[in-house]
């Protein structure tokens, strides 16, 4: 490819979430929230495209990295495993990019987002980054998968190492990991940190979090007011937009739209039938057809206790970078995902289950995920005893051919069979 056809796949991004955007403003009754995230989307990798252009140091980034450090140094991140799932989602490219990171001796069992960062850095589908940044949050993969990309990039990169535990000497030292990758930045960018700005964007992703706190509040209604497309866009939310006004804005249009639903008692699907948790991701290119699926059979994901549900905290934006330290101990996927399952996560899925009056759950088993499939014996043990059923389903978040639409269909409408008959 050459560097145009490069430049055209970030371009294809962008067309088809300003068509997304057009279509939902044309569309009758459409959530103004759902414009909001596509417009979202939209600028981000507008940013992405025009970063060298504008003289700006684009940084390419794992999941769970604090991109508030970079927003206030006014450096362009790109979220590797995001694009790779919203090319899966949106462009349909994840075979290409599979097989090529097939091609560099990526096996299946490897997490097939990590497969297709490969993919996409070896095939040139974005643009280069001027350098990588990389954590060990959350997994293994993200922690090997940032010495492919400097690899296959070429760029300059630093490890943010993150502790397991939550104590005081561990949060000094992630501090000083985290001073230590300002002054990379500096190095690299030439800029200085602004520590008011960073201020701001910690302000700012505090009362994002309140935000998603008042959201999940607000779907334990019955009926519940969010549909299983609105998890992905929380999820991108968070990840892509930490700090940002215009995640606010969304996260404020989003919660009004709920709590106006819940006042005259509207759900997410037109007749409510069964409550659903939902534990970790579905695949990615099935969300749209899972929402249609939930419609017709009045099904409706209430709770993601793994991945929507914030611990309790604040952040503190007189104190800026032990705030950003702080926030990679709240977020939810780290009480599942990272270091030994707690009895404090469990208790959170028993607790979820009972305060969503959930009728049962359904555990997306992504195959290249060792951290999660470890605990689906435990997960289920445990809602058993409190009588909640759990269907497990084999599956991987970008790669289709693991098993068919029409196999999952069959297994889910099977589960809410057994569902109607308790």
């Amino acid at each position: 490819m050459t560097t145009a056809e490069h430049k055209s796949e970030i371009d294809l991004l962008i067309r088809t979430y300003r068509m997304m955007d057009r279509m939902n403003q044309a569309s009758p009754g459409a959530r103004l929230s759902q414009t909001l995230y596509y417009q979202m989307l939209t600028e981000y990798y507008t940013r992405v495209r025009n970063a060298r252009e504008e003289g700006k140091l684009l940084a390419s980034h794992t999941v769970f990295f604090p991109t508030e450090i970079l927003y206030a140094m006014d450096i362009v991140p790109m979220h590797t495993e995001m694009t790779t799932w919203l090319i899966a989602l949106f462009l349909r490219q994840q075979a290409e990019l599979l097989a090529k990171g097939a091609e560099l001796g990526l096996a299946p069992e490897i997490c097939s987002p990590h497969r297709g960062v490969a993919g996409i850095f070896a095939l040139n589908v974005i643009p280069h980054p001027d350098v990588v940044l990389w954590s060990n949050l959350i997994c293994d993969n993200t922690a090997k998968s940032g010495e492919l990309m400097m690899e296959l990039s070429n760029s300059p990169g630093f490890f943010l190492d993150n502790p397991f535990q939550n104590s005081a000497g561990e949060m000094s030292y992630l501090v000083g990991e985290l001073e230590d990758m300002v002054h990379f930045l500096e190095e690299k960018s030439g800029r200085k940190m602004d520590w008011d700005k960073l201020s701001e964007m910690v302000a700012r992703t505090d009362q994002e979090i309140e935000l998603y706190r008042e959201i999940c509040e607000l779907r334990k209604a019955a009926p519940s007011p969010m549909s299983i497309l609105g998890y992905l866009e929380l999820l991108s939310a968070d990840y892509m937009f930490p700090g940002q006004p215009e995640a606010v804005q969304y996260l404020t249009q989003l919660r009004d739209e709920l709590k106006e639903m819940v006042q005259q008692g509207k759900g997410a699907v037109s007749t409510e039938r069964f409550r659903l948790m939902t534990l970790f991701i579905p695949p990615m290119h099935l969300m749209s057809s899972l929402d249609r699926l939930f419609e017709g059979l009045g099904a409706v994901s209430v709770v993601e206790p793994l991945f929507t549900r914030w611990s309790e905290g604040r952040l503190d934006p007189a104190k800026p970078l032990e705030s950003v330290a702080k926030k990679s101990f709240l977020i939810p996927e780290r009480r599942s995902m990272y270091g030994p399952l707690s009895e404090q996560a469990l208790q959170d899925i028993t607790d979820s289950a009972e305060q969503y009056q959930i009728d049962g759950a359904i555990y997306w088993a992504f195959m290249g995920c060792r951290h999660t499939c470890a605990t689906v014996r435990l997960i289920k043990e445990r809602l058993s005893e409190i009588d909640i059923p759990m269907l497990t389903v084999d599956c991987d978040i970008v790669d289709p051919t693991i098993n068919s639409e029409e196999e999952i269909q069959g297994k889910l409408e099977q589960f809410f069979e057994l569902l109607e008959d308790r």
